[in-house]
């Protein structure tokens, strides 16, 4: 087991940073016009540390109470980071919210966590929140925009002066390694989404077990532009920073990552497949249009570092010469390669979320960027198991983190045991216990360990869809919304590791074999539908299925419930034609 870091929680050590590394990076968000005229404005450790005490200041004086609630709908900020560590320092619990949520979703999770203040980017996200339907909320500040109903950042910061600065010193000190710290709302197949409770204890192991597995130092940087509302984007964003002081920039905007990874060639990058894929695309396109030496230099450089990657990977010993020809390989072709991509520096690249394409390894291994798979979940404070140098086969996840321990129940599934795991599910004692079973967490994964350790994902006992662009998504009340449109019959959603949803659907006899007309009639509900949901859980494309579904057939159990896999299995063919 890795010993259990001192002091206890994010927000001490944050803090101590801003002592330690009182004038250096911690920050840094673009600000001017187009690209060539953009500057990059720094907050230092010191200005990180004094702006959470003010904030802290500022929830006091508000009225916020330990264990209080607080939440963020905003892109990725320094005003997100600081807002968290703050509410955490004062013994409250920050609760991030999917800038990209509907109405109904932020309506949803703003009336479960009961979050007294609510921090948002834009005028757009305020209009989101419902003050009159959700009576916890007090209070709604706006970062960019303040409209009427709301308050400016600089006012919130002002309610400061009213609370001394030794108070937010006894929160801290009152706070306990297992109290919660963070809410967390993900899917996990019983409907609507739960919350996800983490203990400080949770965040610091988790992020102390990444920080020493990789040996993160304050030399290292980071991009951070996937939802800080995921905890595995908290980890990269906030946790591991807060251990060893290095900076991370803010993108813009999850459009702008390629051009702010040009300015920023960070040394950590996170990426779920989605991003990966969308890089590898980019990438052949400009290798594939070399010619001449260009293109025989790129394919003889690219071969070598595969090599070389494939003999790290499995721990191999490299010789003189295969040394001297990658050194070669860099100099001629990979180098230069990872420079226009933004990834000059890059020295631990990682995918998580979902299962990413063992294709895809291999060919960022090609230009000497060796992508680290993560397995993890929210349950779990994030990673759990990861490949890394010496323990790495594409298609698995590697080997658990330290201080983890994994095993495999008879059935297959994956069970988790650290001190990552979480608290518990927000005011759901049957789910909680239902997941934690004599002190291991029932993951709802089902998997397969080889002879070597390695850990592969094999399938899920969970009713979860999980996208390329790692988001997971219910599939049960999506279906249920489609059914009640009387002409529906069936509706099974599909996606699972695609870049969007897709669904196929059965219809009443009523459209005469007119299969046009049923197809516009379920797109129409398809889009009514869509308006729930945030556009990243939208349906993109529509499929009639050629008959009902059956008890018969094994498509649906006797309660009438879909077999999820089996109708995946059975209509194999139409889920293809969705992806085309």
């Amino acid at each position: 087991m890795i010993p259990k870091p001192r002091p206890d929680t994010i927000p001490h050590l944050v803090l101590a940073n801003a002592k330690r590394f009182r004038d250096e990076p911690a920050l840094l968000r673009r600000v001017g016009g187009a690209p060539k005229g953009a500057a990059w404005e720094m907050t230092t450790w010191g200005e990180y540390g004094a702006a959470v005490r003010r904030t802290a200041q500022a929830f006091i004086a508000s009225g916020i109470e330990t264990g209080d609630r607080v939440a963020i709908l905003s892109y990725n900020t320094p005003e997100w980071v600081i807002f968290n560590v703050a509410a955490m320092a004062i013994g409250a619990v920050p609760v991030g919210i999917y800038f990209m949520s509907s109405r109904e979703e932020v309506a949803d999770m703003m009336e479960r966590s009961q979050a007294r203040i609510v921090l948002c980017q834009t005028e757009a996200h305020i209009q989101l929140i419902d003050t009159d339907a959700h009576g916890a909320v007090e209070l709604v500040i706006g970062i960019d925009e303040a409209p009427e109903g709301s308050i400016s950042w600089s006012e919130f910061l002002e309610r400061s002066n009213d609370v001394d600065a030794e108070v937010i010193d006894d929160r801290l000190a009152a706070i306990r390694p297992d109290d919660p710290a963070t809410l967390i709302f993900t899917a996990v197949g019983r409907g609507e989404a739960v919350g996800v409770v983490l203990s400080h204890d949770n965040l610091i192991f988790a992020s102390h077990s990444s920080v020493e597995l990789f040996d993160v130092t304050k030399h290292d940087s980071a991009l951070s532009y996937l939802p800080l509302s995921h905890v595995a984007e908290q980890i990269f964003t906030i946790l591991a920073p807060a251990h060893v002081g290095y900076p991370v920039a803010f993108a813009q905007s999850l459009g702008r990552v390629r051009v702010d990874l040009l300015d920023i060639q960070p040394s950590i990058f996170f990426g779920v497949p989605l991003v990966w894929t969308g890089f590898e695309r980019a990438l052949r396109k400009q290798i594939d249009g070399l010619e001449g030496a260009k293109a025989r230099i790129a394919r003889w450089a690219m071969r070598t570092s595969r090599g070389n990657i494939a003999a790290r990977n499995a721990g191999r010993r490299r010789s003189l010469y295969q040394k001297a020809s990658m050194a070669l390989a860099r100099r001629t072709f990979t180098n230069r390669a990872k420079q226009a991509m933004g990834f000059a520096n890059i020295r631990l690249a990682f995918s998580g979320a979902a299962t990413v394409n063992p294709t895809t390894l291999e060919y960022f291994s090609g230009i000497n960027i060796p992508i680290r798979e993560v397995y993890g979940l929210s349950e779990a404070t994030g990673p759990s198991s990861v490949t890394r140098e010496g323990a790495t086969r594409f298609g698995t996840v590697g080997l658990p983190m330290p201080g983890v321990d994994i095993t495999l129940a008879d059935d297959g599934e994956i069970l988790i045991k650290a001190r990552s795991v979480f608290l518990g599910y927000l005011d759901d004692e049957d789910a909680t216990r239902n997941a934690l079973r004599d002190d291991w967490l029932h993951t709802g994964d089902l998997g397969s360990i080889g002879d070597d350790g390695l850990l592969s994902i094999t399938g899920r006992k969970k009713e979860i869809i999980i996208t390329s662009g790692g988001k997971n998504v219910d599939p049960g009340p999506i279906e249920d919304w489609l059914k009640q449109d009387p002409a529906i019959l069936d509706a099974v959603v599909v996606g699972d590791g695609y870049d969007y949803l897709g669904v196929l659907a059965s219809v009443a006899e009523g459209f005469a074999g007119d299969i046009e007309a049923a197809r516009s009639h379920v797109e129409s509900v398809v889009t009514d539908v869509n308006q729930r949901l945030s556009r990243a859980f939208h349906i993109r494309r529509v499929g009639l299925l050629s008959r009902p579904l059956s008890i018969e057939n094994g498509e649906r159990t006797d309660s009438g419930e879909i077999h999820r896999s089996t109708v995946v299995e059975h209509f194999a063919a139409e889920i293809e034609t969705l992806y085309r």
